[in-house]
C-alpha cells in the first residue's frame, strides 16, 4: 500500500513538472491515441486537451480535417516493428529523432525535432511512446528534403514540406516529387486554381487526369456555387453530345434563372472526358455550343494525346482544339518522372493509412529498388494497386519484398526479360556461326581427318566439304584459331546436323 502511495505521488509530481515545462511533450498509446500532452504541447498545437487527449494520430501527411491536420505530424515512424506487438525499432536513430510538425488553418506548418522512446512494462510489452519536442524551428527538415532516400522517417518529413508548396486543399498525389516535371506540376496546379479559364489536361492511362480536373475545380474559390457536370465523349456521337450540353444548360437555367448570364460565383463547368475520342461531327456539334456568345458554361477537357498535335495530323477540330486548349497541363508517365517515386509511394501509402488500424511506416530498401524498378505502364493507377496490395499483406510496420503482390513480380520479371532481348538476335546468323564452330571442333579433334570429322558430326563427307566451303573454310586449313575443345565430340551431339 505504501508503495503504492509512493508511486502515486512519484507520477504527480512527474505530471507537475511536464505541466510546467516550456517543452511540448505527449504520449501515444499502441492505438496511436494520444494519452498525454502537457500545456505546451496544447500551445503548440493550439488544441485544447480535452479535444486533443483521445484523438488518433494517424502517420500521414495530409488530411482535410482540422483537427488531424493538427496532430497528423505527431505520429513517429515506427520502423520495422511488428504490427501486433510491437518492439523497438531495428533503426535507432532514425526513428528515435524525427521531425514532428503541426499545420495550422492557413497550412502553414511548425517544425519541432521530437525524440520518441518506447514506454515497455517490466514483461517487455509494449505501452506505447513518450515524445519530448525541441524547441520550434524555422527551417523545415531539410533545404532540400533527401527526396530520393528511401527512408520512412525522411521521407514523410519531405512528403509533408512538398504539401505546403501547393494551395491546393485536396489529397493528390500526382503533385508530389521533387523532380522538374513535379515542381512545374504543381504552379500549373496552382495557376489552373487561380484562373477562370478553359482548362486541358493530357497524358496516358492512369496518370490521374480526371482527378486532378475534379481537384482543380473543387480547389477554386467559387467552387460552392460551381458545379462540374461531367461528359463522357468516347461514348458521345453527335446527337448524344446535342442533347446532353441541352439538358444541363435547361436544367441549369431551371434551377437559377439568374444563370443565364455568366458571373463568376455561378460559374459552371463541362467535365469532356477522353475528349480526343469524339468523332469529327460530334466535334463540329461541341464547338457549336462552345462559340455561342451566351454559353454559359466553361471547360475542363482530359485526353490521352494533345488536341493541337492531333489537329496538326488532321485527327481533330484545328478549332476546337485552340478553344480547349487556352491552359495546358501535361501529365507525364510514371517512367519519365522516376525520381518522384519514392515520394510517390510514400504518399500512396500514408493516404491509405486513413482506412487502416495499424499504421504503415513505409518501405525497406529492397521493395523500394524493386518498385523504383519497374516502368509502371498503367502509371499511378497501378502503382497504387501495387502498395495497397502489398500494405494488406503487411506483417510489420514497413512493407518489404515478400510483401509485394505476385502480380507485380511476374510483371517485373517479365519486363526484366524484355528488357535483356532488345538486342536484335539474327537466328540464321546465330545458328550459323555456332554451326561453324562445331565444323572446326570436329575436324580439329579428327586431326584434319575429314572423313573422320564427319563420323563425328553425323554427317556424310561430301556434306562436310559443302560445310567447309560454305563456310570458307579452307583459308585456315590449320585451323589454329580453335582453341582446345574442354571435352571430346561425341556423334550425338551433332545429330540435329544431320
Amino acid at each position: 500500500m505504501a508503495k503504492s502511495k509512493s508511486q502515486s505521488k512519484s507520477a504527480r509530481d512527474l505530471t507537475r513538472i511536464l505541466d510546467r515545462t516550456n517543452t511540448p511533450v505527449y504520449a501515444l498509446g499502441p492505438d496511436s491515441v494520444i494519452l498525454f500532452a502537457n500545456p505546451a504541447c496544447c500551445d503548440w498545437l493550439q488544441i485544447e486537451i480535452d479535444e486533443l487527449i483521445g484523438s488518433k494520430c494517424t502517420f500521414a501527411s495530409n488530411s482535410t480535417e482540422n483537427l488531424k491536420r493538427q496532430i497528423q505530424g505527431l505520429h513517429p515512424p515506427l520502423g520495422t516493428t511488428d504490427s501486433d506487438s510491437p518492439q523497438p525499432t531495428a533503426h535507432p536513430l532514425e526513428s528515435t529523432l524525427f521531425w514532428a510538425f503541426t499545420t495550422d488553418a492557413d497550412e502553414n506548418k511548425s517544425w519541432r525535432i521530437a525524440s520518441r522512446t518506447d514506454l515497455l512494462d517490466a514483461d517487455q510489452n509494449y505501452l506505447g511512446q513518450l515524445v519530448v519536442c525541441s524547441e520550434e524551428s524555422t527551417a523545415s527538415p531539410e533545404s532540400d528534403p533527401i527526396a530520393c532516400s528511401t527512408s520512412p522517417a525522411r521521407l514523410h518529413a519531405a512528403l509533408a514540406k512538398v504539401r505546403t508548396q501547393t494551395d491546393c486543399r485536396y489529397s493528390l498525389e500526382s503533385l508530389v516529387g521533387c523532380s522538374p516535371f513535379a515542381n512545374r506540376l504543381r504552379r500549373q496546379t496552382e495557376s489552373a486554381i487561380k484562373s477562370a479559364t478553359d482548362l486541358f489536361i493530357y497524358g496516358q492511362l492512369g496518370t490521374g487526369k480526371e482527378h486532378l480536373a475534379r481537384t482543380i475545380h473543387a480547389s477554386r474559390v467559387n467552387a460552392k456555387n460551381s458545379q462540374l457536370l461531367p461528359v463522357h465523349c468516347s461514348i458521345a456521337d453527335q446527337q448524344l453530345i446535342h442533347q446532353n450540353i441541352k439538358d444541363i444548360v435547361s436544367s441549369r437555367a431551371d434551377s437559377n434563372p439568374a444563370a443565364g448570364t455568366p458571373s463568376e460565383p455561378e460559374q459552371d463547368w463541362l467535365l469532356l472526358l477522353d475528349v480526343d475520342r469524339m468523332g469529327h461531327a460530334a466535334q463540329n456539334e461541341l464547338l457549336g455550343f462552345l462559340q455561342l456568345p451566351d454559353f454559359p458554361l466553361r471547360t475542363i477537357a482530359t485526353a490521352t494525346n494533345s488536341l493541337i498535335e492531333l489537329a496538326g495530323q488532321g485527327e481533330f477540330s484545328e478549332q476546337l482544339a485552340h478553344h480547349l486548349s487556352t491552359m495546358t497541363i501535361e501529365l507525364v508517365p510514371v517512367a519519365q518522372r522516376m525520381l518522384d517515386l519514392p515520394l510517390l509511394a510514400q504518399a500512396l501509402l500514408e493516404r491509405d493509412n486513413f482506412r487502416r488500424d495499424v499504421q504503415l511506416t513505409g518501405f525497406d530498401a529492397d521493395s523500394m529498388r524493386l518498385l523504383s524498378e519497374f516502368n509502371w505502364p498503367e502509371n499511378i493507377d497501378q502503382l497504387n494497386r501495387t502498395i495497397q496490395s502489398a500494405a494488406d499483406r503487411a506483417q510489420g510496420r514497413l512493407i518489404t519484398k515478400p510483401d509485394l503482390p505476385e502480380d507485380f513480380k511476374n510483371a517485373l520479371a517479365a519486363m526484366r526479360i524484355g528488357t535483356a532481348s532488345e538486342t536484335q538476335i539474327r537466328l540464321d546468323e546465330y545458328l550459323g556461326e555456332i554451326e561453324k564452330q562445331l565444323v572446326l571442333r570436329a575436324i580439329k579433334q579428327a586431326k584434319g581427318n575429314k572423313t573422320k570429322a564427319a563420323k563425328l558430326l553425323g554427317i556424310s563427307r561430301p556434306k562436310l566439304l559443302r560445310r567447309i566451303q560454305f563456310f570458307d573454310l579452307d583459308a585456315t586449313p590449320d585451323f589454329s584459331e580453335i582453341s582446345e575443345p574442354t571435352e571430346s565430340l561425341d556423334v550425338s551431339d551433332f545429330e540435329e546436323l544431320g
